[in-house]
């Protein structure tokens, strides 16, 4: 602070150190300061009883030796694991040793000192009725008084306090030596304004950002905050706690979840109903925050999304699925169960289509989670809100501004199904279903209609039928994960057996194309096992077909052993 020329050196947990100088401040460091390293600012700044004293009352003040005639003072208050710890520099005032001496025949009076609290980053809080409390004794020497500044001291709790100022010594004010006869003591009543800053501030407001960066900056793929815990976050399928990081009260997160909650939101939340909504932070991008209620408290997890789409080669497409987004209409059907990928897949088919086409896209997603960017195309995305007459509403209004593709997110509508096979006839689809496989797509797909009309639209789903992927995320033997994705592709015999209603011939079908480029989905997964990227059980758990994977990994010579008796 000193070689800063700063006035003043704030520490506070969860925060970078700073100077503050003139009207700026100056970063000290780039490391955030945990609790430990506050605790240990502590015991090295203050004397046994001011730390005894800090316990009690929540906030203390104590001055340290002066130094080059500069006097400092600690101002330092904890609730919990919140520390806050200001250091105050008072530089010798030239005016203060021009004063004229002090009366000592003027007879004792007592002096209000008022003693702002300094603000924490929060709108400063001021008591109609501050307490009087009386300090400890203040010698006065016959040498003139310094200009007295106003000293901030802060506690620790939500609200104002009003308790007496601990001060573990008596405060010699001047820095000029003693004179040989004491002078009389005064005692002098100081009005102290206690502001208690929130406990675990860290979750308040900002704070919440500074989570959701501290686990973007791990690759984490979601933030869990929930009450009684320390935050935690998933990476790479693997939930950590979030290092560095105290537990959270029920208070806290209530505050926390209070503070970044949508107005439309907040009497869900007051009521303890699970809620939904997306938010955006500068340089993090979009986040989707999901409220919750257990056993401990309310609780709120954050699901991190990814600023722009993963691209085919970073998904590691194959080309059979590559050359889907080269189709000049059709229909694609892209399944996955949740949490597996399934709308990753379908922004890398359509960044693939906004590379290589110069074409109109427009896509209908319930969430927009990642932006597209025109670059050879003009890409057009829409989040749909609302039942299924909304989305059937903006389907609609989609195909009159005639699109060359038409991308819609999670199809779960009969109504839309008529709609997308016409769409297809003219253009590229892609639609996402939830199912395990490419196979129960197809199946979903035309039963969503109502049965007196499932044979039309079969017929014109073999017409307009192009391919079908189907994808499963996998815990990575070495850490990470990988995908293993089922092919499906629409030749001659895949078409025939779509017409004629028979699915249950779909799996031969599509095991009799290996040939054209289809991969069953127990070959993908029989394939990881094979390479010893993936461990056999977790194939296993993840495999919709047990016994077709069981066969396979046998004719590969792969012990089973350690799975057969789950199937």
């Amino acid at each position: 602070m000193v070689r800063a020329d700063g006035d003043a050196l704030v520490m506070h947990v969860g925060e970078r150190p700073y100077v503050v100088v003139g009207a700026g401040t100056q970063e000290l460091s780039s490391q955030i300061l945990n609790l430990g390293a506050m605790t240990g600012m502590l015991q090295q700044l203050l004397p046994a009883a001011a730390q005894d004293s800090l316990e009690e009352f929540g906030a203390v003040e104590h001055r340290l030796p002066p130094r080059d005639h500069d006097a400092f003072t600690v101002v330092a208050a904890r609730g919990g694991d919140d520390i806050w710890i200001e250091i105050r520099r008072r530089r010798k005032s030239v005016a203060a040793v021009a004063a004229p001496p002090v009366n000592l025949d003027v007879p004792p009076t007592l002096v209000d000192v008022p003693v702002p609290v300094a603000a924490i980053d929060q709108p400063a809080q001021v008591s109609e009725a501050p307490l009087e409390v009386m300090a400890e004794p203040v010698l006065v020497s016959e040498e003139p008084a310094p200009v007295v500044e106003e000293l901030p001291i802060v506690a620790d709790a939500p609200a104002l306090v009003e308790e007496p100022l601990a001060i573990d010594e008596p405060v010699v004010i001047d820095e000029a030596p003693a004179v040989a006869e004491r002078a009389p003591v005064l005692q002098m009543t100081r009005t102290v304004r206690i502001e208690v800053p929130p406990r675990a501030a860290a979750m308040r407001g900002s704070g919440v950002e500074r989570l959701l960066r501290l686990a973007a900056a791990r690759a984490a793929s979601a933030l869990f905050v929930t009450s009684d815990c320390r935050p935690s976050i998933r990476v790479e399928g693997d939930i950590r706690p979030l290092d560095g990081e105290p537990p959270l009260s029920r208070a806290d997160v209530e505050s926390a979840v209070m503070e970044i909650v949508p107005e439309a939101e907040q009497e869900a939340v007051g009521r303890g109903e699970s809620t939904e909504w997306l938010t955006e932070f500068a340089d993090l991008g979009r986040v989707r925050c999901i409220t919750f209620t257990d056993h401990r408290g309310p609780g709120v997890v954050f699901h991190m999304i990814a600023t722009r789409a993963a691209t085919a080669e970073q998904l590691g497409l194959s080309r059979e699925v590559q050359a889907l987004a080269t189709e000049p209409q059709g229909l694609v059907l892209v399944a996955a169960l949740p949490g597996n990928g399934k709308s990753t897949l379908v922004s890398a088919l359509v960044d693939l289509v906004n590379r290589q086409r110069a074409e109109y896209v427009v896509t209908l997603e319930r969430q927009i989670r990642l932006v597209h960017d025109n670059r050879t195309a003009i890409v057009s995305q829409r989040e749909i809100r609302g039942g299924v007459d909304d989305a059937l509403s903006a389907a609609r209004a989609a195909l009159r501004e005639d699109p060359d593709v038409l991308a819609v997110d999670d199809l779960a509508s009969a109504h839309m199904v008529p709609l997308l096979l016409q769409a297809a006839s003219e253009g590229l689809v892609f639609v996402s279903i939830t199912a395990p496989s490419t196979i129960e797509a197809v199946e979903r797909f035309v039963e969503l209609a109502p049965a007196d009309a499932r044979a039309g639209v079969r017929a014109a789903m073999a017409e307009t039928f192009r391919g079908a992927v189907a994808q499963v995320l996998l815990k990575k033997s070495g850490g990470g994960r990988v995908a293993a994705r089922e092919v499906l592709l629409a030749t001659a015999a895949v078409t025939r057996v779509i017409s004629d209603g028979s699915s249950g011939q779909l799996q031969a079908a599509l095991e009799g194309g290996r040939k054209h480029g289809m991969v069953p989905l127990a070959d993908a997964l029989v394939g990881l096992v094979h390479s010893g990227v993936v461990d056999v059980r977790e194939a296993f758990r993840k495999s919709p077909d047990r016994d077709r994977l069981l066969a396979g990994l046998k004719r590969e010579g792969i012990d089973t052993s350690v799975v057969e008796r789950l199937a």
